[in-house]
């Protein structure tokens, strides 16, 4: 049983490696990314101004260290944030992947163990997949560059680039999130970058 999990587990791991490096090195650096997030709100949350110039969007913990990185390359351009924050998030999401992996070979780890870093692996790669679907969508949708983060309390924040965003372009966006990821909209929260 250990040793079909492990092979699946490596099977997995090539193919999320190869998206990455797919995504990473296969398209122009202005179309990769991810970032930071906040925590839910009853309705959905807009933030018109770009984080930036002074409008901050951090409420809660997040699983990432993007945060830091938000602060530090204010100076950098928006593809330059975009591409950093998304490197910064893949590294973080392999080292995670890592330790799933280590915990499942471990032959002293109990079943119940093995399951539950199994079940956070799977989490983490269907969250993976999710992010390019909805990164794609609103590159189609006519924005050079978006960010797309998962928060430990399911809760789902969108950074796009862009100086400026509309309540209808931001709505819209929130909808299209919403319908590809299937979840509530006011579980998700978007935000300009530019």
């Amino acid at each position: 049983m250990v040793k079909r999990q492990t092979v699946w587990l490596s099977t997995m791991m090539v193919l999320s490696l190869m998206l990455i490096g797919y995504y990473t090195l296969g398209t122009p650096p202005a179309q990769t990314g991810k970032s930071a997030g906040t925590t839910p709100s009853s309705t959905p949350t807009v933030v018109t101004g770009s984080p930036t110039t002074g409008s901050t969007v951090s409420k809660g913990k997040s699983n990432n260290t993007t945060a830091a990185t938000t602060a530090n390359s204010a100076s950098a351009s928006p593809s330059d944030w975009f591409v950093q924050t998304a490197l910064d998030q893949q590294n973080h999401q392999q080292r995670l992947m890592q330790t799933y992996e280590s915990t499942m070979s471990d032959p002293r780890a109990s079943n119940q163990v093995v399951s539950a870093a199994y079940q956070e692996l799977t989490a983490l790669q269907t969250q993976q997949v999710n992010a390019t679907r909805v990164h794609d969508e609103l590159v189609g949708q006519g924005y050079p560059d978006s960010l797309v983060i998962f928060n430990p309390n399911n809760d789902v924040h969108i950074y796009v680039q862009a100086s400026h965003l509309s309540k209808t372009a931001a709505v819209e966006v929130i909808n299209l999130v919403s319908q590809t990821l299937g979840v509530q909209s006011n579980m998700v929260t978007v935000t300009p970058h530019a």
